[in-house]
């Protein structure tokens, strides 16, 4: 099973989460809850991050420095460290992926709505990578039972196609913690929120934790610097690739 894009569905998560969270007043901490997010959404323009990634894939250790982009609907990614494949830049541009390994001289490329060679089920990453795209973007929100439930002001429960998500709020409405679990594959990704604040961007990404305890396999991303509504060069979404280059089947 691939490893690679396990990291890179990491890498990207971060990237949505920290600029698009799904969905407007109350006095409840859901109303609150929905009211920030909403917010957050519509002042959004663009954001860059760089994370570090430490990775354990059954024992083995290893890491990796990204660069993150977003602006509308692009995403750039560049990358420092190990990932098997050295070096690598890519992007998400009109819903088509594109990741360059330039020390290795080779690409992959798929569209994000064609599940085809990226996989699904419990035995490719490339449904998480999907499935959680989707979720971040509230694309596939089913509530449960046709409702949102929430046990208390402070846990708000969603049931969302492939996984269970919970949302940690605080008594301002502010999210803390954001998890997404599926017990049938493995799989949970964790998203830590901190530097809550009236005006935006109302709240940061502080850190991404992804693991499958049936596959031993664990990322660990800390977000060192973010900015948010910036001017970004055309060039951090371009991914060259020379005629060379030699196209992979699979990731």
């Amino acid at each position: 099973m691939s490893r690679r894009l396990f990291v890179v569905a990491a890498v990207v998560s971060v990237l949505v989460s920290s600029c698009a969270p799904p969905p407007p007043i109350g006095k409840t901490t859901l109303s609150n809850y929905r009211l920030i997010t909403t917010m957050r959404r519509d002042q959004f323009r663009s954001a860059a991050l760089l994370i570090d990634l430490r990775i354990d894939d059954a024992g083995k250790k290893y890491s990796v420095t990204t660069e993150l982009y977003f602006s509308g609907d692009s995403v750039g990614v560049y990358g420092r460290g190990y990932l098997g494949k050295g070096t690598f830049k890519g992007n998400i541009i009109d819903d088509v992926a594109m990741i360059y390994f330039s020390s290795a001289d080779e690409y992959y490329t798929a569209p994000l709505t064609d599940r085809g060679d990226i996989g699904v089920g419990c035995d490719t990453p490339g449904e998480v990578f999907l499935s959680v795209l989707s979720l971040l973007a509230g694309k596939e929100a089913v509530r449960k039972n046709g409702k949102i439930v929430f046990p208390d002001e402070h846990n708000l429960e969603f049931v969302t196609g492939r996984f269970d998500r919970t949302v940690q709020v605080n008594g301002d409405g502010f999210p803390e913690t954001e998890k997404f679990i599926d017990s049938a594959c493995g799989d949970s990704i964790v998203f830590d929120y901190y530097m809550f604040s009236r005006e935006f961007p109302f709240y940061r990404t502080t850190a991404l934790l992804y693991y499958n305890w049936q596959k031993d396999f664990r990322v660990r991303g800390f977000i060192r610097e973010q900015q948010y509504n910036i001017a970004i060069p055309d060039k951090k979404f371009t991914v060259d690739v020379p005629p060379t280059a030699r196209r992979l089947d699979s990731l």
